[in-house]
């Protein structure tokens, strides 16, 4: 049985990386496939078409070809976008931490629907919402206990940050903004 050479998933851009002149890797987190990593070929060419969808946040359907290496990104439609917190400082920070945690916790295997679901409403509140840190902190410590790990109030790390940084062993680059 061959398998499907073309997809398309809704996704969570997560973040990118910048590679040659004119393209990038993109992270994905999508339901299907879970965390994905895609090139985006042009995407950073002035008249792409592409390169305001592929932000960190934004919520797009993504069109990609399985190759024997990385899977190219051919098509990416705005489902939703986050650019109404592009003045708000607080906000980016929420996202852009919030981000870096689903990037470090993931890995390529299909998410279940309550989670993937969760980290949409997640997200939905960091951008079209004023959350305070007392509300995101039980939806993150959450997300954790659905992934398997102790709630971080059973831990001895006073950040969600110090703890992903232990479960990944690998420090946090983005500012703490999820102390207890």
């Amino acid at each position: 049985m061959s398998r499907a050479r073309t997809f398309s998933n809704p996704a969570l851009v997560l973040s990118y990386r910048k590679i040659g002149e004119q393209d990038r890797i993109v992270v994905l987190l999508s339901q299907e496939q879970g965390k994905i990593r895609m090139i985006a070929k042009g995407v950073r060419k002035l008249t792409s078409s592409k390169k305001a969808t592929l932000e960190p946040g934004n919520y797009v359907a993504a069109y990609g070809v399985v190759t024997k290496s990385m899977p190219l990104l051919t098509q990416a439609k705005m489902l939703d976008d986050c650019m109404s917190i592009r003045s708000n400082l607080q906000k980016i920070r929420q996202l852009s931490q919030f981000l870096e945690i689903l990037d470090r916790l993931f890995v390529n295997q299909e998410l279940d629907d309550g989670m993937f679901d969760h980290i949409l409403n997640m997200r939905k509140l960091i951008v079209t919402d004023q959350p305070t840190k007392a509300s995101l902190l039980p939806k993150i410590d959450h997300m954790l206990t659905m992934l398997g790990y102790q709630p971080l109030a059973e831990t001895k790390h006073q950040s969600v940050m110090d703890y992903v940084a232990e479960i990944t062993e690998r420090p946090m680059k983005s500012w703490d903004y999820f102390k207890i």
